[in-house]
């Protein structure tokens, strides 16, 4: 009887431990060939290598932020292959981000992220003292000072700016709007100096125009700051465009025969113009960094430095002969060195976020799904 019961009371085991695993009405064993993929639709026809290879193109194009590119690959896709399963989505998609709604939210991304520093406040600091003592000594010349005196003009006009500059950086500024600040003082003394040169200003005239110059371009300087807060590459774009101006400029008239110096300097005035206030509008809508100005400016100076002396080399060095030849080729390297470090480094500003994407795609054996793929 011992043994019976113990063989009973394993098979009532082995029982309720079978019911427990697969159930009461499920059956004992689900065997590998009963688990299949999830049906899948009806599959198109394929469609030529040709359009599979401009849909890669699209789709590479958008994951760079190329939306126009984007949406002609698709387009061009759908028009060869109407039945293909990812282009009319990936189209719409690129359709959606090219509207004004869509650029609004793109161009957050390129809003001033810039922060106030102590380095900021430093620059101010530093060029508004010197901008300071240089109007002190201006004034000073203006009122025929004696000599003893410059030194003391100099120091309040100094105090003066360190003053000023610690006023205006009360809260903290941002290296922008020290940068153009800065920079309005810097240009407000070359269209200074340029204007007594171009209406042939002397004594307290010219003096008073290279003042007035200083300080008025200063305030403009203060007004852009706070109305507009540029950031330090958006400021570093405008003086790059004033300044290749201006040179490229003195480099084609220098092979003029007219040694008109009232319209030397008049021609620089319009060029310098032009070239910041069409630079600085070009800089909202384009937005860069001030490490990739410096790149632009180093390859205008070795496309000119190259130019000259790529000219220098075939004139044989008769500079008598070719000066203006020499002149000429700097220009143009210098505009050719500016325009292709410019293609070179356009990608160099590219934001570096996380870009997640969800994707369509093939799963396992016979199934599909979605895929989320992510740069990180």
């Amino acid at each position: 009887m011992t043994l019976a019961t113990l063989l009973l009371v394993a098979l009532s085991t082995t029982q309720v431990v079978d019911e427990a695993r697969t159930g009461p009405d499920s059956p004992t064993r689900l065997s590998s060939e009963t688990l299949t993929a999830p049906p899948l639709m009806t599959s198109p026809e394929a469609c030529p290598p040709e359009a599979e290879a401009r849909y890669n193109e699209g789709f590479d194009a958008l994951i760079r932020g190329k939306d126009s590119e984007a949406s002609e690959a698709f387009g061009e896709v759908l028009s060869v292959c109407p039945q293909h399963p990812y282009a009319s989505e990936l189209g719409r998609l690129t359709h959606a981000r090219l509207k004004p709604g869509a650029k609004l939210a793109q161009a957050a991304v390129y809003e001033n992220t810039e922060r106030r520093s102590g380095a900021a406040v430093a620059s101010l600091t530093v060029v508004q003292t010197l901008h300071g003592a240089t109007q002190g000594i201006l004034l000073c010349a203006i009122a025929e000072c004696r000599d003893q005196n410059y030194v003391a003009a100099s120091m309040l006009g100094a105090g003066a700016g360190v003053t000023s500059a610690l006023l205006l950086s009360q809260g903290g500024i941002t290296s922008g709007q020290a940068a153009v600040v800065n920079s309005g003082t810097v240009w407000g003394f070359w269209f200074g100096i340029a204007s007594m040169q171009a209406f042939d200003l002397e004594g307290d005239d010219a003096l008073g125009a290279v003042i007035v110059g200083g300080a008025g371009f200063t305030g403009v300087g203060v007004l852009l700051a706070n109305l507009v807060n540029p950031t330090a590459g958006q400021v570093s774009m405008a003086n790059s465009g004033g300044l290749w101006a201006g040179v490229v400029t003195a480099l084609f008239l220098a092979t003029s025969e007219n040694d008109d110096t009232k319209s030397f300097f008049a021609a620089e005035l319009a060029a310098t113009s032009a070239g910041i206030i069409g630079l600085a509008v070009l800089s909202r809508s384009v937005p860069v960094s001030r490490g990739r100005m410096l790149l632009i400016d180093a390859g205008g100076i070795v496309g000119g430095l190259l130019g000259a002396s790529t000219m220098y080399t075939f004139t044989g060095g008769d500079n008598g002969a070719n000066g203006d030849a020499i002149l000429i080729s700097a220009g143009v390297g210098a505009l050719g060195g500016l325009a292709l470090t410019a293609y070179l480094t356009r990608n160099f500003d590219a934001p570096r976020v996380p870009q997640v994407m969800l994707t369509p795609t093939l799963m396992g054996k016979e199934g599909a799904g979605m895929a989320l793929a992510g740069q990180f």
